[in-house]
């Protein structure tokens, strides 16, 4: 992923995440954050839905179904998270309470903060793309926006456009695609 332009980072300089689908069906996501020595991860571990969760340093996945309807899921590092349906760009229709909720494993270093997030199989029905993305706050209140495609002039991760990862594809996705994307 990379920072939006209008928003760049202090000194975190990269954000990787690797998705794969495991042997259950189940979503992994793991969110790689580099060079996180500043980065502000607010304390937590209720592991439980919770508003307002972009303020801070949030973990976000995009599903989107290709009839303008999508979900978003956010993940604080800590445990929490949240998630919403939207009938179409920015229209939300509620809340979207999946039947498990996101498991969050946190683990932090000097210089790297890894969040592991595992999501049920059923959530990935009908959705044909997604889209990764996180808001990073540093410390001093700096945030950068990170994405793996940025398609305007301002950061915006309900853009349709910038949902880059294809679901259903008949054609056999590339190896690093389908594993890794930074």
């Amino acid at each position: 992923m990379k920072p939006h332009p209008t928003t760049p980072a202090l000194e975190a300089d990269g954000i990787s995440v690797t998705m794969m689908r495991l042997m259950g069906g189940e979503l992994l996501l793991r969110y790689r954050i580099s060079q996180a020595a500043k980065v502000v991860v607010p304390r937590g571990f209720a592991h439980r839905s919770q508003e307002d969760l972009w303020r801070h340093t949030c973990l976000e996945f995009f599903l989107y179904d290709q009839n303008g309807r999508y979900r978003e899921f956010n993940f604080a590092p800590a445990g929490d998270w949240a998630a919403y349906e939207f009938a179409s760009y920015r229209k939300k229709t509620g809340d979207y309470v999946p039947e498990t909720p996101p498991q969050i494993d946190f683990q932090r270093g000097p210089s790297v903060i890894t969040a592991t997030v595992r999501l049920p199989a059923r959530l990935l029905d009908g959705a044909r793309s997604a889209s990764i993305c996180a808001v990073i706050e540093e410390e001093g209140d700096h945030h950068s926006l990170w994405s793996i495609a940025h398609r305007r002039d301002e950061p915006d991760f309900h853009d349709p456009m910038s949902f880059a990862i294809r679901f259903g594809s008949t054609a056999p996705p590339k190896p690093k695609q389908a594993l890794q994307h930074a």
